[in-house]
């Protein structure tokens, strides 16, 4: 299993998979987000959490 290059973030991974979360929203470049998911979570940044609900003009 991947964890994260910081093992002080390893309880956010282990928190996702528990819960069962859909998403990871976070700003840690040096660590969680360069992991791109963990298992069925994926770990996105606010900006790109925020654009998954931003309804585009047609």
């Amino acid at each position: 299993m991947r964890r994260s290059p910081d093992p002080g973030d390893n309880f956010l991974l282990a928190l996702t998979e528990a819960g069962n979360a859909d998403y990871l929203v976070t700003g840690d470049k040096s660590g969680l987000l360069g992991l791109v998911a963990h298992k069925s979570t994926r770990i996105i940044t606010a900006r790109n959490f925020a654009a998954l609900f931003t309804e585009k003009a047609p």
